[in-house]
């Protein structure tokens, strides 16, 4: 993964050929710098694919083309590593779980939020919570 601007791509993606070019020339880039560590790794690559925040957005949805809910950077990591609130004030059988409410990102950590809002529901109706591996 790099780092990447979502409005460079979304400027860029304006020239359909401009676009394929950059992402080949990543592409080539990234497997040549592979290449000097493991060398004649070259050889061995069958297919690549670069996926840019344009991607992620087509294919998801997720603002700016995010892949993650939130990024870690030492000014925000001890704000973001406590645990958000699954419910907003006001709203009564509202909850909310997903990437955007858990540090992190992707299925497993939406998981994660949906395993730990069930807990606290079943524990505010008392009722065990129980998993079940199939």
């Amino acid at each position: 993964m790099l780092p990447s601007s979502y409005e460079y791509w979304k400027d860029l993606r304006q020239d359909r050929t401009a676009y394929k070019k950059k992402k080949d020339q990543i592409a080539h880039t990234v497997v040549e710098l592979l290449n000097q560590r493991f060398p004649d790794i070259s050889q061995q690559v069958e297919m690549v694919d670069v996926a840019t925040p344009l991607t992620f957005e087509r294919y998801t949805g997720n603002w700016k083309g995010s892949f993650e809910g939130w990024l870690l950077t030492p000014q925000n990591s001890f704000t973001v590593m406590k645990r958000m609130s699954q419910t907003l004030p006001g709203l009564k059988n509202f909850y909310m779980c997903g990437q955007w409410v858990e540090p992190g990102g992707g299925l497993p950590t939406s998981v994660m939020s949906a395993s730990r809002l069930i807990k606290a529901i079943c524990k505010q109706d008392g009722k065990k919570f129980r998993t079940k591996i199939y």
